[in-house]
This record gives C-alpha cells, structure tokens and sequence, in this order.
C-alpha cells in the first residue's frame, strides 16, 4: 500500500470517529438543557437542588468540564451561602474554571463566592477572594466583570471601616459604569454607595441612593429586593433623625406586609426590630415588645450573626429605657461578644458605651471602667482610621514604584535570554522534522487499532441502544398503567357514590340521610384525589385547584340559603396521594362541619381555608369560619362526633396534632408532615 492511500485512510477512521462521540455529546447536551428548562421553572429548592445533581451526573458522564464546572457553580449559588457546602461547590468550579482556562468564569466565581464567605462574616476570605477576581478581570480588561469586582471589595472595605479604600474602588467602578447607557451597571454601585454615605453620616446622600435602588426594584417587581433596601433605608432613617417618625413606620410597615407576602422571614426580622426601634423613641414601649418578639420567629436554623447583634442590640436599649439595668445588661453583653467577634467597631463603641453607664448606675465600677476604657480606645482608633489610611497609600505607592524598576530589570534579562532562544530554535527545527517521521510510522499502527476499536465500540452502542429503548418502552407501559389504576380507582369511587346516593332515596329518617350524603361526600373526595393524579404527570396534586373543586360541590350541597364568601389561601401546595387522602377527608370533614352547624341566613358568613409551610417538614391546614363556635365545653379527647373522630385519628395518621380556638368562630389548625418526613420518623 501506497502511503498516500494509507493517509487518507487514516484520516477517514479518525473522521468517523468524532462524528459517533460529537452525536453522543448532542445527545447528553439535550438531557442537559431538557433539565435546564425544568429548573428555570421550579420554585422549590430542594427541588432544584436535586435537578442539578443530575445535570452534574451528566456533565461527568460526557467528561463535559465545562458543563461540569457551570453546574458546580450553579448548585453553589442554590444551596445556602450560610453553609460551607456552599464554598465546597465553588471551589470545585474554580479548579475546573482553571484547567479550561476561562478567566471570566474565574472572575465572576471569586466575587460570589466573596459573597457567599461575607455571609459567613469570613471578612479575611472574602476579601481574598475578591481580590482575585480583580486580577482575572483587568488580565482581559471586561469591563462588567471589573465594575462588580471593584463595588464588592468597596463593599468588605466597608466592613473592616476602611472608608476611605471603599471610595476609591467605587470611583474606579463608577468612572467604568457610566460608558453605558443601561442602568443595571451602576445598581452595585449605588448599593455600595448607599452603606458609605451612612458609614460617613452623609445621610441625605445615602437615603437617595437607596430610594433609587427601590424605585428599581420595584419597577421589575423584584419583591425580595424592595424588602432588603426598604429594611437598609430603615436602619439610615433610624440613625440620622432626619425624617417623621411616622415616615420611618409607614416605611417599615411597608416591608413587613411585603415579607409576608413572599413569606420572606428575614426581610420581616429585620423590619420588626427596625420598627421596635422608630416606636422607642415616641415611647410605645408595650408596640416595640411586640415586634421584637416578632423578630425571633420565622428566620432560618442559622441566623446571620450581624442579625443576632442588631436584634439584641436593640432589646438592650428596650430594656434600658424601661429602667431595667439587669435585662438592658444581659443583651447588650451579648450584642457586646458579637460586635467584637465580628469586629464592627462602630456598634462595639456603642454598646460599650451602654455598658459602661449602666454598670456605673450598678455600682460595678469594675466593669463600668473596662467598657468606658473599650469605649474611648475604639473611639481613638476610628479617629486616627484616616491617618493610618494615608499611611498605607504611601508604602503601597512605594511597593508600586520598586515593582516597575524590578520590571526593568528583568526587561533587560530577558532580552538576553530571547537571543539565545532564537539560535537554540533552529537546532530545535531539525530535530522536529526527524521526529514527524517517526511519529507518521506510529500512526500508521495506531490506525489499525482505532479501527478495530471503533468496530467494537460501534457494536457494543448497537446492543445498548437496544436495551435503551426496551427500558424506556416499559417506562411508558408502566406510567400508562399507573394512570390506569388512578382512572379505575376514581370510576370505582363514582360507582360507590352512585350507590350511595341511590341508597338515600329510600331513607326517611332525616338523621341517616345525614351519615349517608356525609359517607358519600367522603368517598367523593377520595375520588377527586385519583381524578387529579391520572390527569397530570406529575404524580402530585395540586392542593389549591383541589380545594377550590371540593368547596364548590360542598357549597351546592350545604349553602343553598346561606350566602358564604370563602376565602383559599393554597397556593403551590403539591402533595402526593398518601398525603393527599388524609388530608382531603380533612379538609371535607371541616368544610362540612362549617356549612352545617356554623352559618345562618341571616348574615354574612365567612369561611377561610389555608395551608402553609411552617418549616422543612411540617405545613399547617387552618379552617377557620366567623358562626357559632363550638361548645367550649367540648373535650377533642372524648369527642363522639364520626367527623371530628375522622380528623382526629387522620391527622395522627399524618403524625400531626389537632387544635381548636373557639374566638370570634370556630378555627381548626391541623399540623401535619408530608410522606418524606414521615417515612424518616416511621
């Protein structure tokens, strides 16, 4: 054989084979982005978290870095920054961003993970990492990548109390941002901006920013966001006096009522203590309880240590304006521990400061002078922060200059070095001219066994094509069976109504026509649960459309002289039928309960059923109407009612508890766990 022949022969196989990897890599890049749109529209987290992992499974399957990398940074941003899993998973994208090669990845990685490092109150780290992200964004000079990376190390400046730094990098992003018509630039910015203002106590100026920042927010419907920078104009309105009390209410009212909303426990957190404080100082001392006590509830199993300071902070100042020495101390000593901890010296001096006169008026001069003593030195060494700042510029600009002349230097070196490259690259040339011939007779055999590879690999694609496509075929038979049975089950449901109701035609007595329609309506909603399982793909049932099917026929049935305005709050809640049938006999055995014995004709009768999730495993169903109320000398324990019996032993079944409030109506709140939590406790 010719070599000419031999070449393109060769070149043929290698051919053959990237188009058969190139197809398998397609086909992973689907699943992938199949996934990608599932993700884009599911709100759980947990959820999305599982749905990533996937995507990583893949990405490793198709030895994709890239993907791979991208997913590691996504599962990073989702899970809680609070958590070092967080950083784990950032570290991960990092070393792979490296590998590739991908410096705006790198860049963009570092301010994150910076972020996710502040949350931890890990100033060092973040810093750190920032200032990473600095050098990767000016090596390629983009522009955003060096705006972001400047507004957030001004931001970590700003929790050292490095003031003046924090400045000079927000100048820097600022001169970058204004080259662009589009205003997102100048948002981090403006955020950054906002927290300095106050930090210096240019009030005005920082109030104006972070308005700005909320008419932004609010004009993309950012909800979460408008909460977040209501709650920091808060805290400015709060230290500067400069506007009515009845502004800084009406602001934090505000926030607290659109927290709710999104079920947003921090946001409200914050704006509770914000508030405590505005009502403080018009002395509404028993209002400013009430929204400190608030403050505690709804925030997640770790709280962000700044939080816990503020929040005891402002319970210390509660109790000393009350004149209570021994609580007012008890707080501001733990505010005390987290300021310094976290080394935030301008609440450290404060709450020093507090400590101090009220140890004096405790007559514990002890401790009156060691907090007045911490008190004065962090006072002298914020006056001096300038000082100490002009100090470090000085030797920075010294580092600088003695840099570029050690550049000069080995400018000259090199030089030398270059020429004898030069020569060295031509004996170099000759010795890679032998080596390509040498290399073409090891092709030649390489070729040979790339064929009989690729022979192989082709056959043993074909038997797992086969096997591929008989799994996914049972897949389908099983999920059409599945819905099958749910169909078969709700007919069998229908035919028992159907009996039942046939069964009520010869029944007089008005007390067993009663227990019947009751014992059909049951096996009715039973018989919702499997409608709505055999008409989604899901596996799940949607709660709210449930609810809303199931207060309608009761309505028809019960309500026929009683108007009754019903009000559902169930949205997003999914559950699947182990959960579902329990707690839709629940809910019907309450909404019966309610048509029956709590209205009247004669007047406006109101009925409010909602499901809410109290925390990682337990949801909360209250029925609550504005009737008759229940005997208040009912025992639940002895309880002879089938209905109330039935919830009773359901809501056991869901390994919940069941309470009655018998204020202005009767309101059942029912806890429950999903089948999940369930199957962890059993």
């Amino acid at each position: 054989m010719s070599i000419k022949p031999l070449k393109y022969f060769l070149l043929t196989t290698v051919l053959f084979s990237v188009v058969c990897v190139s197809a398998q890599e397609k086909n992973i890049q689907q699943q992938y982005d199949s996934i990608a749109e599932i993700i884009a529209k599911t709100r759980d987290k947990d959820s999305v978290l599982s749905l990533l992992n996937l995507q990583k499974e893949l990405a490793q399957k198709a030895t994709n870095k890239k993907l791979l990398a991208d997913t590691e940074y996504n599962i990073a941003i989702k899970s809680n920054y609070a958590e070092d899993e967080s950083i784990e998973h950032f570290q991960k994208a990092l070393a792979l961003y490296r590998e590739l090669k991908d410096t705006p990845a790198l860049s963009k990685t570092h301010v994150t993970m910076g972020r996710a490092y502040q949350s931890q109150s890990k100033y060092n780290e973040a810093f750190k990492s920032v200032n990473e992200a600095l050098q990767y964004a000016k090596a390629i000079n983009d522009q955003e990548l060096l705006i972001n990376a400047y507004s957030f190390r001004s931001n970590i400046y700003g929790n050292f109390s490095q003031t003046d730094n924090a400045i000079k990098d927000l100048n820097e992003a600022q001169i970058i941002a204004l080259q662009y018509k589009d205003g997102e630039k100048l948002l981090p910015i403006l955020q950054a901006k906002g927290f300095l203002y106050y930090s210096k106590g240019y009030y005005k100026e920082g109030i104006a920013a972070l308005k700005e920042m909320i008419a932004h927010f609010d004009r993309k419907n950012n909800k979460r966001s408008v909460v977040v920078w209501r709650n920091n104009l808060g805290m400015i309105y709060a230290s500067c006096n400069c506007v009515s009390l009845d502004e800084q209410k009406e602001n934090m009212h505000a926030s607290i009522a659109l927290a709710d909303s999104i079920k947003f426990g921090y946001g409200k957190a914050y704006a509770s203590v914000h508030l405590a404080r505005a009502l403080m100082k018009e002395n509404a001392f028993d209002s400013a309880y009430y929204h400190l006590a608030k403050a505690d509830k709804g925030l997640p199993k770790k709280v962000n240590p700044s939080f816990t300071g503020y929040l005891n902070q402002t319970k210390g100042d509660y109790w000393a304006n009350l004149g209570n020495k021994q609580n007012a101390i008890k707080y501001f000593e733990i505010a005390y521990k987290i300021w310094d901890k976290l080394n935030k010296l301008k609440d450290k001096e404060y709450v020093a400061k507090g400590l101090a006169t009220l140890y004096k008026d405790s007559n514990k001069s002890d401790k009156a002078f060691f907090y007045l003593d911490v008190s004065a030195k962090i006072k002298d060494s914020m006056v001096n922060k300038a000082k100490i700042e002009n100090e470090k510029e000085l030797e920075l600009t010294y580092a600088f200059d003695k840099k570029q002349y050690k550049d000069s230097i080995q400018n000259a070196e090199t030089l030398e070095v270059l020429a004898l490259q030069k020569e060295n690259e031509v004996q170099a040339e000759k010795h890679v001219q032998q080596i390509l011939f040498g290399l073409f007779i090891l092709a030649l055999a390489l070729g040979g066994f790339a064929y009989y590879a690729y022979q192989r690999k082709k056959k043993i694609s074909k038997v797992l094509d086969e096997k591929n496509k008989i799994i996914e075929k049972a897949l389908q038979e099983k999920q059409l069976l599945l819905k099958e049975v749910h169909h078969r089950v709700k007919n069998n449901f229908q035919i028992v109504s159907s009996l039942l109701e046939l069964q009520t035609k010869g029944i007089e007595d008005e007390k067993a026509l009663n227990l019947a329609n009751e014992g059909k309506n049951r096996v009715k909603s039973m018989a919702l649960i499997h409608q709505k399982l055999y008409q989604n793909e899901t596996g799940l049932i949607d709660f709210d459309e449930y609810i809303r099917v199931l207060v309608k026929e009761l309505s028809s049935m019960y309500a026929s002289e009683k108007k009754v305005q019903t009000n559902i709050n169930t949205e997003n809640m999914y559950f699947d039928v182990d959960t579902a049938i329990p707690l839709g006999l629940i809910v019907n055995e309450l909404i019966t309960n309610a048509y029956k014995y709590a209205f009247d004709a004669s007047t406006d009768n109101q009925l409010n059923i909602a499901i809410a999730k109290l925390n990682e495993e337990e949801y909360k169903l209250t029925v609550s109407d504005n009737g008759k109320g229940i005997d208040g000398a009912i025992d639940l324990s002895k309880v002879k009612s089938l209905g109330l019996r039935l919830v009773k032993r359901l809501t056991k079944q869901l390994h919940g508890s069941f309470v009655l409030n018998n204020i202005d109506g009767a309101t059942f709140e029912i806890t429950f766990k999903d089948t999940h939590t369930r199957a962890l406790l059993d």
